[in-house]
C-alpha cells in the first residue's frame, strides 16, 4: 500500500485522526501564511484603541497596548510550532541515538545509561526541570529549545532502547551479524527502520507537550522575549485584565488548547492505526457501516 493510500485510509476511518489532522493543518497554514492574513503587525501599537473588544476591525480585539490579538495569535503559532518541531527533532535524535547505542551494546554501558542517565532525568517532573534549566540559561527562543531538549530526550531514549532490545535478537539482525556487517550498518540499515514507528508516534504526541511547555515557560517569563508574540506571554499579559478584557485570555487559551488537542488526537489515532489488531477492527466496522 502506498503512503498516500495509507494516509487516505487512515483519515477515512479515524474520526479523531481527521479532527487532529484538520486542526494541525489549520495551525500550520496560519503560521506559514501569517504575513498575508493578519490585518496588522504583531507588535504594532495603537494606544487609542487599547482593550477594545472583538469587532470587524479587530476580530479578536486588542490588548493593553492596542496590538491586534488576532495578529499576535497567528504569529504566536509560528513561535509555538517552531519550538515544538525543534524540540521534538532534538529530543528524538539525541534520545534515539543514546537509546539505540545503549540497547545494542548492552552490558555495563547499557546499565549506566539506563539506571544513571535515563532514570535520573525521568525521576524529576519534566516541566520543573525545564523551568530550572530555562532559569539558568535565561530567556530566548533558542535557550527555550535547548532547555526542553535537555529535559525531554530521556523518554525517547527509553523507548528506543526497549525497541532495540527486542529487535536485535531477531533473525535478520543475527543473519546480518553473521555475514560480517558492521555495527553501524546493522544499527542504521536493519535496526533503525524497525523501531521508527513507535518513536514517530511518540514524537507526534510530543509536539503537544512541547507547545504546552513553551507556553508555560513564556507565561513565567522564561520563554520567548518580547515583543515576539507567544501564547504563554499573551496569557501572562492578560492576568490583570481578566474581568475588563476577558478576550485577552480567551483567544490565546483557545489557541493553546487547539494546538495541544490536535496533536494529541493525531498521535492517538495514528497509534491505533499502526496497531494491526486495532486497524483490522476499524476496517471491519467501516465495512459494516457501508
Amino acid at each position: 500500500m502506498s503512503a498516500g493510500a495509507s494516509m487516505r485510509g487512515f483519515l477515512r476511518q479515524s474520526v479523531m485522526g481527521r479532527a487532529g489532522f484538520a486542526a494541525a493543518a489549520l495551525l500550520l497554514a496560519a503560521a506559514l501564511l501569517a504575513p498575508w492574513i493578519v490585518p496588522a503587525g504583531p507588535a504594532e501599537q495603537n494606544l487609542a484603541g487599547r482593550l477594545a473588544g472583538p469587532s470587524g476591525a479587530h476580530w479578536m480585539g486588542t490588548d493593553e497596548l492596542g496590538r491586534d490579538i488576532f495578529s499576535r495569535v497567528v504569529y504566536g503559532a509560528r513561535v509555538s510550532l517552531f519550538v515544538a518541531v525543534a524540540v521534538v527533532c532534538g529530543c528524538g535524535l539525541a534520545g534515539m541515538t543514546i537509546g539505540m547505542v545503549a540497547g545494542y551494546a548492552g552490558g555495563w554501558f547499557d546499565r549506566v545509561v539506563n539506571v544513571v542517565l535515563i532514570n535520573a532525568f525521568l525521576s524529576f517532573p519534566g516541566i520543573l526541570l525545564a523551568i530550572a534549566f530555562a532559569a539558568f540559561l535565561g530567556p530566548g527562543i533558542g535557550k527555550v529549545v535547548l532547555a526542553l531538549v535537555i529535559t525531554g530526550w530521556a523518554g525517547y531514549a527509553r523507548l528506543a532502547r526497549a525497541q532495540v532490545l527486542k529487535v536485535k535478537e531477531l533473525e535478520f539482525v543475527l543473519a546480518a551479524r553473521s555475514l560480517g556487517a558492521s555495527h553501524a550498518r546493522i544499527l542504521l540499515r536493519h535496526v533503525l527502520p524497525n523501531i521508527l514507528q513507535p518513536i514517530l508516534i511518540q514524537a507526534t504526541i510530543g509536539l503537544a507537550g512541547a507547545i504546552l511547555a513553551e507556553s508555560t515557560l513564556s507565561f513565567l517569563g522564561l520563554g520567548v522575549l518580547a515583543p515576539a508574540p507567544s501564547w504563554g506571554a499573551m496569557l501572562n499579559d492578560a492576568r490583570g485584565h481578566l474581568f475588563d478584557a476577558p478576550h485577552m485570555v480567551v483567544f490565546p487559551a483557545v489557541a493553546v488548547m487547539t494546538a495541544v488537542l490536535s496533536f494529541n488526537l493525531l498521535g492517538d489515532a495514528w497509534r491505533d492505526w499502526m496497531d494491526p489488531r486495532m486497524r483490522a477492527r476499524m476496517e471491519s466496522l467501516d465495512a459494516m457501516g457501508r
